[in-house]
């Protein structure tokens, strides 16, 4: 909890103020929690966030312009982590939170995809950056044409709540979400079914891929060799 120490006059309010300011704004970044840092926000209520923000009109605008600030950030870190331009980047991130994967993941799954080829078409027919296959398109999204799939938001919009279904599905089971995405649902199920494994290496290169360059981006940032 906040505590504002008990004083009094003006110097008391404008203190009062500005912790409001920094509890409005870490309200408004709770969408984020799982990515941005709340440090020294630790025991805040979620009402008492809410009661900062009514005492001063200015926080809400103040805690929006803290949230673009940090999702600008994540968003270059990750462009240069996964070494492609920024406004894919940019892309990727939102599609992705859009569809309640997390960015880490998203990336991973395009760079083992489509080695980030929005243009890209494998040998039995997947396209674009998730290398969704029509079907499967039509499938998550009814009506969706082959073309479509070309279109870089399209088709980040389609793999990721395919993915999303799956993850869904498997009850949160990253790896095997990820080797059903790969092998195709029914292929994961009558392996399981019949107590076989399905892992076929997929998920490790999608995780491994997505470790490797966070390590290498970290190095980075620290001056790490």
């Amino acid at each position: 909890m906040i505590k504002v120490p008990e004083l009094k006059g003006p110097r008391a309010m404008m203190r009062r103020g500005f912790v409001a300011r920094i509890a409005a704004g870490a309200a408004l970044l709770v969408p984020s929690v799982a990515l941005l840092s709340t440090s020294g926000f630790e025991g805040v209520r979620p009402t008492e966030l809410v009661e900062a923000s009514a005492v001063d009109p200015m926080a809400e605008q103040w805690g929006a312009r803290v949230m673009e600030q940090k999702r600008q950030s994540l968003i270059v870190e990750l462009a240069s982590a996964f070494d492609v331009p920024v406004n894919l980047a940019e892309q990727i991130h939102d599609v992705a939170l859009e569809a309640e994967i997390e960015p880490d993941l998203a990336f991973g799954l395009v760079a083992a995809e489509s080695s980030f080829r929005p243009a890209a078409v494998s040998p039995v027919g997947a396209i674009g950056l998730t290398q969704v296959m029509p079907s499967t398109a039509r499938d998550v999204e009814p009506g969706t044409s082959r073309t479509e799939l070309f279109d870089t938001e399209t088709n980040l919009r389609i793999g990721f709540s395919y993915l999303r279904r799956l993850l869904d599905k498997y009850q949160g089971d990253t790896e095997l979400a990820l080797t059903a995405y790969n092998r195709g649902p029914g292929t994961v199920d009558r392996v399981l079914k019949s107590g076989g494994d399905p892992d076929n290496g997929y998920a490790d290169k999608v995780l491994t891929g997505e470790s490797e360059r966070h390590v290498a981006l970290m190095n980075r940032k620290f001056g790490r060799r």
